[in-house]
């Protein structure tokens, strides 16, 4: 799905006046932190809307939508992984993949192997660590199998191994799909079609 973004501004934080993302593209969008790359995620994945300009993916202006129609986009069309990973603590990790729907053709359990969780599977969320959180979070997405993938630091709490065993993972899952991450972290550039300074973007 492609994606475009036209004169945006949100007030106070930045703005910039053209973003063309093909369809497929896997891009890279770095910077500090704290410079506002998470609000560019929410912008494209319909969960803010701009002071000014607009937000199109697949030629649908997501500015027009009322939030009925922008729930149902998101829950077709994207698949969010968050910094904060969103997870239902008491809940096992099973019961937490269990909340989107499997539109990715592969077990759940086969998934969790190849991040090396499926040890945890009955575990409760809230025990796990960090990192394990995080990877928890990408099977997620993988399972809902969207179109666009919208990823915020999806390596901040791995280790090497794992942040490269998870990287590996998410550009294997979107083989045929846009992906966009963010991070402060440039060296994850080897993974991706395109990378992007935040700073050149607003300047």
């Amino acid at each position: 799905m492609d994606i475009e973004l036209r004169g945006i501004e949100i007030a106070s934080l930045f703005k910039f006046s053209h973003l063309a993302i093909p369809a497929n593209e896997k891009l890279l969008i770095y910077g500090p932190s704290g410079t506002g790359k998470t609000s560019l995620l929410h912008l494209i994945g319909g969960l803010w809307k701009p002071t000014r300009g607009e937000v199109f993916l697949g030629g649908l202006n997501l500015c027009g939508m009322n939030d009925n129609e922008l729930s149902h986009f998101r829950r077709d069309k994207v698949g969010f992984i968050f910094q904060k990973m969103n997870l239902i603590d008491h809940m096992t990790c099973e019961e937490n993949l269990q909340l989107v729907e499997n539109r990715g053709g592969e077990a759940a359990e086969d998934v969790l192997k190849k991040v090396g969780l499926l040890e945890k599977l009955k575990l409760k969320a809230g025990v796990l660590s960090l990192g394990e959180q995080q990877r928890l979070a990408v099977v997620r997405v993988l399972l809902q199998n969207p179109q666009v993938i919208l990823a915020d630091e999806p390596t901040s709490s791995l280790d090497e191994a794992n942040a490269e065993k998870v990287m590996k993972l998410l550009v294997q899952a979107s083989e045929k799909k846009t992906m966009i991450v963010v991070s402060h972290d440039s060296r994850l550039q080897k993974y991706f079609d395109r990378s992007l300074n935040f700073a050149e973007l607003i300047r």
